[in-house]
């Protein structure tokens, strides 16, 4: 396996990349770091919680510490007290609205060993495991450090000469005294001690026997790696980047920041992963994709689970998440295939320096594991919120909330008022059952118009003759009536209803009536069309008057209290000497003596129900 470690000092930014693809990034952006010692004053104790929150010097955000974080013994309350000085170190730096959690548990760590101020006695790494050279790393360690303090062997010392190990304890003690002086004489709260540089943090942590060249941007940079490789003993070539493109760009190490930061990651084999990172836990979704290469389902099946295992180790430790991670594996029939999996899987995630603790495979498909949280996740340091939807992914639409209580009241009454009166009704016996379609709304209203209709009638000294027994006449025309009325009276004659009636008088101009002198004589004026036919039911001495009326054509000069008066006594005098009968003239343009003969007829046939007089202009 090829190694190489590209070391960007202009962007703060370091890959290791394994078979020419990134593995591991290493960033160092914000304000307060992994691995930085404090000076910290006690802010808020909590004991329902059982932890504290100190100030480290973030404007916006307090350090937490836990209970079993303090070193002590007692309650939270004896371990502490308020505005009190505690040396604290940070072990997750700050994450979203949450600010960095610390300790007082101390470690600093070296190239072949890690102190602990605050412990006891010295452990060897696991990873060494030769008996021999396990027992002679701590015999070394143990005649060398000073009593009271921890050592920590790490897997880097394995093989180091004893001078190697003393050298690096020395080092390490002179930081920790560097940080109890500082202590002693700063205010809080204040940064006592910060990880060596980038380049320094990266050659420590990961170079080794495997690498086979580092690549950095600056002069300086060459100078000071080739400086600690010598120190450490370590064959490795340096070189020093030379071109117009940066480091990054000409490495291809931005294309694998960016392919970290999507949702969606390919692999060779067709088969895709979906991850999502939340507050609470990340989620990966295992899809099998366009990969169907295999002899049955159940093989194509576990090779995209155990490639997809693969890739899963890479990105945990690429886009460096950490906390609960629930994987969404492909469903498995077979117990076996289960079972190989798990094992491939916890064989990949052993490099891992986060020590990963994974679960069981449940019966739909999902494997549990949790990660050390270290640092700040990729996308919390290369990604912002947006700032339209705030971090969401999504924009709330605009609501359309109904319109107000007025215009919605308004618009039902319309749709209310809305029939099918829209056609004529006629004596076409097709178009006389539409029009007989009306709501009981539009029956209460024609028959209020009728009665205002009768009343002003009545003023203007035309009124309905009805007899004592006679019923009052109906607010529509049967078809039985309407074909008698146009038989027996006039042919070819066309009937309005009473509420086409009404909507002609909307949209046409309105009839104006008067009466002149004594002798009960009218004249009608209209501004209606010659071609409009209008049914009207009038009495012979009415027909008569409008006769001589049409031959004197006398002026208009008569005054409405003796329009009123004259209109009483003939209401009177004609209701105590005869019967009247119910007459029906069509007024038309046709010339005052065809008007005599229609009445003259109408009168032989039996008494039918009368009808309101209305009057049009009748042609000269």
């Amino acid at each position: 396996m090829s190694k190489r470690i590209v070391i960007s000092e202009k962007d703060n930014v370091a890959a290791l990349i394994e078979n020419n693809k990134v593995s591991e990034f290493f960033v160092s952006k914000g304000d307060v770091l992994l691995g930085d010692v404090y000076l910290s004053r006690v802010d808020n104790i909590l004991p329902s919680i059982e932890a504290a929150f100190v100030d480290v010097g973030m404007s916006d955000r307090m350090g937490f510490i836990h209970t079993d974080d303090i070193q002590g013994n007692g309650t939270l309350k004896e371990k502490v007290k308020p505005n009190q000085k505690l040396i604290v170190q940070v072990v997750k730096e700050p994450t979203g609205h949450k600010g960095p959690r610390v300790t007082t548990s101390l470690s600093l760590p070296g190239r072949f060993l890690v102190l602990l101020p605050d412990e006891k006695g010295v452990n060897v790494s696991k990873k060494i495991t030769s008996t021999k050279e396990r027992a002679r790393l701590k015999s070394i360690v143990s005649l060398l450090k000073p009593v009271g303090v921890g050592v920590i062997v790490r897997t880097e010392a394995e093989g180091q000469t004893d001078a190697e190990i003393q050298e690096d304890l020395e080092i390490l003690l002179e930081k920790w005294n560097s940080i109890v002086n500082a202590a002693d004489s700063a205010t809080p709260p204040t940064l006592l001690y910060r990880d060596q540089d980038l380049l320094y943090r990266v050659i420590r942590e990961a170079c080794d026997s495997e690498v086979e060249e580092i690549v950095v941007d600056t002069a300086f940079a060459l100078h000071r790696t080739t400086q600690l490789l010598q120190h450490w003993n370590m064959q490795v070539k340096v070189t020093m980047h030379k071109g117009n493109e940066p480091l990054l760009v000409a490495t291809g190490v931005n294309k694998e920041i960016a392919n970290a930061l999507n949702t969606r990651v390919n692999m060779p084999l067709g088969g895709y992963l979906f991850i999502q990172q939340t507050e609470a836990l990340t989620v990966v979704d295992v899809n099998s994709g366009k990969f169907t290469s295999s002899s049955n389902q159940a093989e194509t099946i576990l090779k995209t689970n155990i490639q997809a295992a693969d890739e899963i180790a890479r990105q945990l430790k690429l886009r460096n998440i950490g906390g609960m991670v629930v994987i969404d594996f492909i469903d498995m029939a077979s117990r076996m295939d289960k079972l190989a999996l798990l094992e491939h899987f916890e064989l990949v995630l052993e490099k891992d320096k986060a020590k990963p603790q994974i679960g069981q495979l449940s019966d739909l498909g999902l494997v549990e594991l949790t990660r050390h949280r270290q640092g700040q996740s990729l996308s919390e340091i290369f990604t912002k919120k947006c700032d339209k939807c705030g971090g969401q992914g999504f924009i709330i639409d605009d609501m359309k909330y109904s319109t107000p209580t007025s215009v919605g009241e308004n618009r039902a009454k319309m749709n209310k008022i809305k029939g099918p009166f829209n056609s004529n009704f006629s004596g076409n016996s097709e178009s006389a059952p539409q029009n007989q379609k009306f709501n009981k709304f539009d029956k209460k209203k024609d028959k209020n118009k009728n009665r205002q209709n009768h009343n002003n009638d009545r003023n203007n000294n035309f009124e309905n003759q009805n007899p004592q027994n006679t019923p009052q006449p109906t607010e529509e025309l049967t078809k039985s009536k309407v074909n008698e009325l146009i038989d027996d009276l006039i042919k070819d004659i066309s009937i309005d209803t009473p509420i086409n009636i009404e909507q002609k008088a909307e949209t046409e101009a309105p009839e104006t009536v008067e009466v002149v002198e004594t002798t009960e004589k009218v004249e009608i004026e209209s501004e209606k069309p010659a071609e409009a036919v209008e049914e009207k039911v009038e009495t012979a001495e009415v027909v008569e008057q409008k006769a001589e009326k049409e031959e004197k054509k006398l002026p208009r000069k008569a005054k409405k209290t003796q329009r009123k008066t004259k209109a009483k006594e003939a209401e009177t005098t004609e209701t105590v000497e005869e019967k009247p009968t119910e007459v029906v003239e069509t007024i038309s343009e046709t010339p005052a003596e065809e008007n005599a003969e229609k009445a003259e007829k109408a009168e032989k046939k039996p008494t039918r129900r009368p009808r309101r007089t209305k009057s049009a202009k009748t042609s000269s």
